[in-house]
């Protein structure tokens, strides 16, 4: 999931970020914030979870999620002005192996590359003491001359010298970035505050803190001091100062991203895992409501590979994994910037129970397919062997099935069982010897053994029928019996045989996916196939709710005693009455 977007306004969800009019005269109007108040910096925010749709977890399991940031700042034509501040040790130590020598011609190179008409270059210097050497300043040849009357000496305050740069740094700011360059060859070997905490009071500053090692052996809080791992730099081999200090110099004259904070809201039906975070989110906030508030902040672009955490879902279904997360970013011009990360989302299962299935073989009992011929056979054996397939994919015991025929009346040749013998003998004695195929007496029969003890609540129901011509004068009630069933979570499937089925009607009541179309002398078995599938697709539910249980009822002692067919209405309204808890369906006709 990815989108690049240049940089919204920030939405209310986050922080407020309070905007301020500067007030000015220009001919009596007061100049707006323009356009290019806004950081031009491309920002490209991907995030995603693992597993992904449409695989999935069960619940208890966790996913994994990533969010990554690119940006790009167009080039500027000229220089982006900074302050950085020189801080370079002149210790005892610094005189062997040339490193302060090498580190001279480093402060001069960085000189060299910087644009002193627009930015300004200090510098301090230390021992056990550390020193202004010069204050902020365009003047190149100034500092240069500073820089030659370094000499080694003495022991080591790097803490010292972090606090006076910060200090120099503060004291006229001009709106640009700020920066200092920490260049040492050893430890702390006076009493002062560790490196890491001296480094912090200036990154808390929005001073970007770069360190360097000279000669590979020194304070280890010199890594953690940087402001990123990017603007560490172990140098054993000091003549390579030069060349590091040069391309330090170029790139802090650069645009960039110099300050960005994430923020993601998870949503409170997913659990943040405590530690699971790389990086370690900056603060991490638990909201009245449930949901869980991470922030993470960076002096700079996103770490190159990215901010993964861990989430548990805590509910079953296809869900969010954050509510809103937003990058918020600050360039080297001091322009702000804020893009929207998209929001994936994962797929979490229960150890779901089997879901209890009555199936309802609707069969056309009209003579049109009497004398059909279908895979090969007679239509009524070929019916036979569809039934067959479904009932080789339920799960008899759990699952019960009923055989109802239709034609000028309707008639149940069995009763709801998980006896298979009974189901394919109540096939066998359909006759096929009406007119018409009254599909919708069919469905009021359903209804009716919905309403006996052997109809278990809860079960999923549904009807698969099969016929090849006109059921009725209106097919409006047939589709009006079925939409009530549907109202009771029945589903319905159709297979429809030759040309003169009533395609539109039966289409229109089949599920999506549920509706089969064939010609005589086609095959029928397979669409009885993949409705059997469909219907043991149901009956083992990949996704539910955690608290569902299983109640099974023993299906009630099924009988293949035949009701009397129900009569068709010759005038006014049927007192068959369909009553299976919609009043207004005692009105069919």
């Amino acid at each position: 999931m990815r989108t690049a977007l240049s940089t919204p306004p920030s939405f209310k969800t986050f922080a407020a970020v309070t905007a301020t009019l500067a007030a000015a005269f220009v001919v009596g109007l007061v100049v707006p914030v323009a356009a290019q108040d806004r950081s031009q910096c491309l920002l490209t925010p991907d995030k995603h979870a693992a597993p992904a749709p449409p695989k999935w977890i069960n619940l208890g399991e966790t996913v994994q999620v990533t969010l990554t940031l690119a940006s790009s700042c167009e080039r500027e034509s000229t220089p982006v002005p900074v302050d950085v501040m020189l801080v370079m040790d002149q210790s005892n130590s610094m005189g062997d192996d040339s490193k302060l020598a090498n580190a001279k011609v480093a402060a001069r190179r960085f000189l060299e590359k910087t644009d002193m008409t627009v930015s300004r270059v200090g510098l301090v210097a230390f021992n056990e003491t550390a020193g202004l050497f010069s204050g902020l300043t365009h003047d190149k040849a100034l500092i240069e001359g500073k820089i030659d009357l370094l000499q080694p000496g003495g022991r080591t305050n790097i803490s010292g010298a972090i606090d006076v740069a910060l200090k120099e740094l503060l004291r006229d700011p001009q709106g640009h970035e700020m920066a200092m360059i920490v260049l040492t060859d050893g430890v702390n070997t006076v009493p002062a505050d560790p490196v890491p905490v001296a480094a912090a009071r200036a990154k808390d500053a929005k001073v970007t803190v770069v360190t360097f090692c000279a000669g590979g052996e020194c304070d280890p809080g010199l890594e953690p001091a940087a402001s990123r791992p990017d603007l560490y730099f172990n140098v054993r081999d000091t003549s390579k100062l030069a060349e590091l200090y040069a391309e330090l110099a170029i790139r802090l004259q650069v645009n960039e991203v110099v300050a960005l904070t994430i923020t993601d809201v998870v949503p409170a039906n997913m659990r943040y895992v405590d530690g699971s975070a790389v990086p370690a989110p900056t603060t991490m906030t638990k909201q009245p409501s449930g949901e869980t508030v991470l922030v993470w902040t960076f002096a700079g672009p996103m770490p190159a590979g990215g901010i993964t955490y861990t989430l548990q879902p805590q509910q079953v279904g296809t869900w969010p994994t954050n509510v809103e997360a937003r990058a918020e970013i600050v360039d080297r011009k001091g322009l702000p910037g804020s893009v929207l990360f998209p929001i994936p989302q994962v797929i979490v299962k229960a150890d779901c129970p089997p879901m209890q299935l009555e199936v309802f073989f609707l069969i056309d009992d009209s003579n049109c397919l009497a004398g059909a011929t279908l895979n090969g056979v007679d239509s009524r054996t070929a019916i036979r062997r569809g039934v067959e397939r479904v009932l080789d994919q339920l799960s008899l015991g759990k699952d019960t099935a009923s055989v109802i025929g239709y034609g000028d009346t309707a008639q149940v040749f069995q009763v709801l069982t998980d006896d298979r013998e009974a189901i394919l003998t109540g096939v066998d004695r359909i006759t096929m010897r009406d007119n018409t195929a009254r599909l919708d007496l069919a469905y009021v029969e359903v209804g009716r053994e919905m309403k006996t003890p052997r109809h278990r609540p809860g079960s999923q129901v549904l009807t698969i029928s099969i016929t090849d011509g006109p059921m009725m004068p209106n097919p409006g009630v047939a589709s009006a019996r079925a939409t009530a069933l549907n109202l009771l979570g029945v589903k319905h499937y159709h297979i429809a045989v030759g040309s003169i089925a009533q395609y539109p009607l039966l289409r229109g009541i089949a599920e999506p996916g549920g509706f089969w179309e064939l010609p005589f002398g086609g095959d029928v078995i397979t669409p009885y196939t993949e409705f059997g599938a469909i219907a043991a697709a149901m009956g083992r539910p990949a996704v539910c709710d955690p608290s569902t249980r299983l109640t099974t009822t023993p299906p009630a002692t099924a009988t293949a005693t035949a009701r009397p067919r129900t009569a068709t209405p010759t005038a006014g309204p049927t007192r068959e009455g369909f009553r299976i808890g919609l009043p207004w369906l005692e009105s069919w006709r």
